[in-house]
């Protein structure tokens, strides 16, 4: 029984992806170049896609979802040609991975949050007065060098470090 096949708008609509999105992930080779349905036609006809496509359309959808990277993405794709990706480890490692970029960020916004609420409760009476950028408070700059770092993840105390920035 051969499939459907569909347009670029259908596959759009299919799969809740834009068209400019889909030829994006065709220019960055997440997915296969679409077979056209006219390889005769001056233009090279239009793109067509099958139900497989539109399930790698969807998964690749589901994956940015949750936030993962195109390269993450790529490497599930990879797993899936052998099966269900969920069932290799590299699938629960990958997935693992970017839980903990998740946790470093919560931990950052976290942070950031404490600091705002921080500089929302500051009266600002000790701002210097007139103008001038030496006597603003506003944003702690009262604070003897204010560091990000203490609200900073571990992936970014460690390139500040190597890069020989000092907290």
């Amino acid at each position: 029984m051969k499939s459907e096949t569909l347009s670029i708008g259908d596959a759009a609509a299919a799969s809740g992806l834009s068209t400019k999105t889909i030829r994006y992930y065709e220019d960055v080779e997440l997915i296969p170049k679409a077979r056209r349905s006219n390889t005769e036609a001056r233009t090279g006809g239009d793109r067509v896609y099958d139900d497989a496509d539109i399930g790698r359309l969807r998964f690749i959808r589901h994956a940015r979802m949750l936030g993962l990277g195109l390269d993450s993405i790529r490497d599930l794709l990879k797993l899936a040609e052998h099966g269900c990706p969920g069932r290799q480890p590299e699938y629960h490692q990958t997935l693992e991975r970017h839980l903990s970029a998740i946790e470093e960020r919560i931990q950052h916004l976290l942070g950031l949050r404490t600091t705002i609420q921080q500089l929302l409760a500051n009266d600002h009476t000790s701002c210097g007065t007139g103008t001038g950028w030496t006597r603003c408070g506003c944003m702690g700059m009262d604070e003897p060098q204010m560091e990000y770092d203490e609200f900073a993840c571990a992936g970014c105390q460690a390139k500040r470090t190597t890069q020989g920035i000092a907290p």
